[in-house]
């Protein structure tokens, strides 16, 4: 996983602004009751709150522009936010690691922090190709990334949602229905179009795939970088290259956000292609955003994993 620092920056208080959710909302019930505020973490659950709460509550991302969750800077502004939010929702897992800092920053014993990982199984982080050590300790917490853990992430939003906010719990749970049956169409479709690939032996910049590995039948072989931040030493290096021609790897992944200078060199020296896949960790969530951008990795796995056409008569 990424290593990050925390530096709190202090700067003028921002007010809150409200963000639009993409999709046809549903009503509210009482136009004049102040609406619930809620503070997500970044993109996922951005997505997954907006998909269940429609215009019935105002829901705004923490993280913004090109700003990951592994490396946020924490300010004054962020600190507002949360203070006047009614809910605080984050993946969990480890992955906020700043969640602590922030919480404390508050200063609020009251305020609902939503752990969308709170009930999931987490796996171990994969140990690093040309590396010395077993992974980082912990669990891996890229569960997003498993479009059948994340259902169970929405319910879990839901409950909370419902619990603040019990007067339009007829509506979340109507939302979180029609969105659920999405995401089971979009676990489908990984399915059906997975399954029949030939050879899938995936490769990684950093360890964000283990989840989607393991419930597609991807052979996870490894990720190349411990840390995105970080290149492997010279024999590293060689033992990478080796563990990639072993493994007999004709598609290394970069991530989106993150220049693939490291993963172009190695390509070049194994006969490997380069492809992308995004981890979702950047960017700003509407209503449909996780549903779009997993199956943009949909795409980018299927054209890496097909089995090249013949050339020529």
């Amino acid at each position: 996983m990424r290593r990050f620092r925390l530096l709190l920056r202090w700067i003028p208080l921002i007010a809150l602004v409200s963000l639009g959710c993409g999709r046809e909302p549903a009503r509210v019930d009482n136009p004049g009751a102040a609406k619930l505020r809620v503070v997500t973490s970044f993109l996922p659950m951005q997505a997954h709150t907006r998909a269940i709460t429609g215009d019935l509550a105002i829901v705004e991302q923490l993280l913004s522009g090109d700003t990951g969750p592994h490396d946020f800077q924490l300010t004054p502004s962020d600190v507002r936010r949360v203070a006047d939010a009614d809910l605080l929702i984050v993946n969990g897992a480890g992955l906020e690691a700043w969640l602590d800092d922030l919480i404390a920053s508050v200063g609020r014993p009251g305020l609902q922090v939503v752990d969308a990982s709170a009930d999931l199984r987490l796996r171990k982080n994969p140990p690093a190709l040309g590396g010395t050590d077993a992974g980082e300790p912990g669990g891996n917490p890229h569960t997003w990334l498993d479009p059948v853990l994340c259902q169970q992430q929405v319910r879990t939003i839901l409950d909370a949602l419902r619990q603040a906010d019990p007067g339009n719990e007829a509506a979340y749970e109507a939302n979180s229905n029609a969105y659920l049956e999405r995401l089971r169409d979009l676990d489908a479709e990984f399915r059906a179009v997975l399954d029949p690939l030939p050879a899938k032996n995936l490769v990684t910049f950093h360890d964000a795939f283990p989840y989607l590995a393991a419930r597609y039948g991807l052979h996870y072989v490894g990720c190349v970088a411990e840390f995105p931040e970080k290149d492997p030493s010279p024999a590293q290096l060689a033992a990478l290259l080796d563990a990639i021609r072993d493994a007999n790897a004709h598609v290394l992944f970069a991530e989106s956000g993150y220049a693939p200078e490291l993963l172009k060199r190695i390509a070049d020296q194994t006969g490997a292609k380069v492809s992308e896949l995004d981890t979702l960790e950047i960017g700003q969530g509407d209503a449909s955003a996780y549903l779009d951008r997993m199956r943009a990795n949909l795409a980018a796995l299927q054209a890496a994993f097909a089995r090249p056409r013949p050339q020529g008569p």
